[in-house]
């Protein structure tokens, strides 16, 4: 498929949630927007701008041209940290990608003790000021590679302790999604019960129609009104999805 046939080409595209989002904490998503896809080469290709996403044509040419099997689209709405390119996402390292809605609550009083859960290995890849990028970086530090479950869970464990440390009276918000290029997992986790919402599909696009096996989505808001192919994942639980199909875990701190 074209990355233009779900950016743009949907109902309710991601490009049309970052100016009017129906279920996200912010209306608008115009701090910047990132696309990270994949080919045949063994690291994906990025681009980011701080551009609201309907308005940089840059993104619309690009995306009627580049042909992938799988990316990740992200739109911001910073929660505290400078609006530039190094803090929009989508996050690379090596053939992972990130990218996360909702936020570490009390971000600058924590930021210095989640920052120290990350190793030496992955620290000099730090180019923003984001929590997103943290987690993603802790995440890795932790052993993500190997086992994505299990870093994520042990990463918003040691979160949810330092929180406890600063007295943080903002609640842990986390909606995810990180994938190596063949595998996508999306986790669902608050301290509060209301992190971002989750869904995943398969809405219709030119690329499904003459496919045996419809195109699968995992987002933050359906990208059409057909509910029959959207479901909600549920706060404290992920998905992990395969070519051979998608699997439901619980998250457990």
């Amino acid at each position: 498929m074209y990355l233009e046939d779900l950016i743009f080409h949907q109902e309710h595209s991601i490009v049309s949630q970052s100016l009017a989002a129906t279920q996200s904490a912010w209306v608008t998503n115009d701090d910047g927007f990132g696309v990270a896809w994949y080919t045949q080469r063994t690291t994906p290709g990025l681009f980011k701008d701080v551009l609201p996403a309907w308005n940089d044509a840059n993104l619309r040419s690009l995306a009627a041209h580049i042909r992938t099997r799988l990316f990740f689209a992200h739109v911001r709405a910073t929660t505290g940290t400078a609006i530039n390119r190094s803090n929009c996402h989508p996050f690379i390292w090596q053939n992972w990608t990130f990218m996360h809605n909702g936020k570490i609550g009390n971000w600058h009083d924590c930021r210095k003790s989640v920052e120290d859960l990350i190793d030496h290995v992955h620290y000099p890849h730090r180019e923003g000021t984001t929590d997103s990028e943290a987690l993603f970086l802790v995440a890795l530090s932790k052993g993500l590679i190997h086992d994505p479950i299990r870093a994520l869970q042990s990463t918003l464990r040691d979160v949810t302790k330092i929180m406890e440390r600063h007295n943080a009276d903002e609640p842990m918000r986390i909606s995810c999604a990180l994938t190596n290029g063949r595998e996508m997992w999306a986790f669902r986790f608050s301290s509060d019960d209301q992190s971002p919402s989750m869904y995943y599909g398969s809405p219709h696009t030119r690329a499904g129609e003459n496919q045996l096996h419809a195109i699968t989505t995992i987002a933050s808001e359906p990208s059409d009104s057909d509910a029959a192919h959207w479901f909600k994942v549920e706060e404290r639980n992920g998905v992990h999805w395969t070519e051979r199909g998608l699997e439901h875990f619980e998250i457990s701190i």
